[in-house]
C-alpha cells in the first residue's frame, strides 16, 4: 500500500535573525524563494518585530518592514499562519538589540515528508529526531577525530 507523502509533515523548524541597523536588504528572499520552488521547504509564518531605542516591542505588519530589496517581497506578506503568537515574539524580541529588526520564519522541512510517509507505510516508526547546535557542530567537526 502506497502512503501519500501530503498526509505527513515534514519536521518544523524556526529561524530568528536580528537585523542591528533596524532594516534589512532583502538578499535573502531571493534564496528562500528558490527553496519554496524547489520543494524543499514550505513557509508557515514569516513575521517581523521591531525593537525601539527605548525598549519597545512592534509586531510589524509587511507595509512595515524597513526593506531595502531590488526584488518584490510583497509575496510573502501572505506568509502569516497564526502559529507565532505574541507570547513568541516576545520570546525572541528579548534576545534583540534596541534599534534592531528581527524576522522570524517557521517552516516546514517539505523533503522529509515523503521519507515520514514511507516509514509509515513501512511498519517502521520514527523514534526522534532533533537539532544539533550549529555551535556544537562546528566543534565536533573540528576536533581530532581518534583513529583505530
Amino acid at each position: 500500500m502506497s502512503v501519500s507523502s501530503s498526509e505527513f509533515l515534514g519536521p518544523v523548524d524556526f529561524l530568528a535573525v536580528e537585523f542591528p541597523s533596524g532594516r534589512m536588504n532583502g538578499s535573502g528572499f531571493r534564496l528562500l524563494r528558490g527553496l519554496v520552488e524547489a520543494g524543499t521547504i514550505v513557509v508557515l509564518d514569516l513575521e517581523f518585530v521591531l525593537k525601539g531605542a527605548d525598549g519597545t516591542v512592534s509586531r510589524l505588519s509587511w507595509d512595515d518592514v524597513p526593506v531595502d530589496s531590488p526584488d518584490d517581497v510583497s509575496s510573502w506578506a501572505g506568509s502569516f499562519s497564526g502559529i507565532l503568537d505574541e507570547s513568541d515574539l516576545a520570546m525572541i524580541a528579548e534576545s534583540v538589540e534596541p534599534g534592531s529588526l528581527a524576522g522570524v520564519l517557521v517552516y516546514e522541512n517539505a523533503w522529509a515528508a515523503p521519507i515520514m510517509a514511507e516509514i509509515t507505510a513501512s511498519g517502521a516508526r520514527l523514534l526522534g529526531g532533533g537539532r544539533i547546535e550549529t555551535d556544537d557542530l562546528s566543534v565536533a567537526l573540528n576536533e581530532p577525530q581518534d583513529t583505530l
